[in-house]
């Protein structure tokens, strides 16, 4: 499969750079997967699952909110975070999950809605992510 250059940038790494056969990632449209030779485009990255097929392997991420750019033979990728399955701290998560649930059964006014709307989505998607990931050889003996 043709590969192109993809960089995926938060504020505070390169959570990826080299070279991809695809990327996929969640938009207002649905889903966009980007391969070698894609038109130009400058589109939104929403909070989702990206996936990222390299050396003939996928892998999957959670990101957030950001934007992504198909110019010239290479993908960039910003978003405010990205994690790896294994990165994700899953009690952290949940903890992060319930809060949201919690604040949107009693706030009222809108901007608080859709903070702890998005604050929810964001834990949804990490918590999805995480399942994805392989468990570490001391979770398993105590199954």
């Amino acid at each position: 499969m043709v590969e192109f250059e993809c960089d995926i940038l938060t504020p505070h790494r390169r959570f990826f750079s080299g070279k991809a056969e695809s990327v996929t990632f969640v938009t207002h449209d649905g889903e966009i997967e980007i391969l070698a030779s894609h038109e130009p485009c400058v589109t939104p990255v929403l909070i989702g699952q990206l996936r990222l097929r390299s050396e003939g392997q996928e892998r999957m991420a959670a990101v957030t909110e950001g934007f992504a750019r198909v110019k010239g033979g290479r993908v960039d990728i910003f978003v405010d975070a990205a994690e790896w399955p294994e990165e994700i701290d899953r009690p952290r998560a949940e903890s992060a999950l319930e809060r949201a649930k919690n604040r949107l059964a009693t706030v009222a006014l809108r901007w608080q809605l859709d903070a702890s709307a998005a604050a929810a989505a964001r834990a949804n998607n990490r918590l999805a992510v995480a399942a994805r990931a392989p468990k570490p050889p001391s979770e398993e003996k105590a199954e």
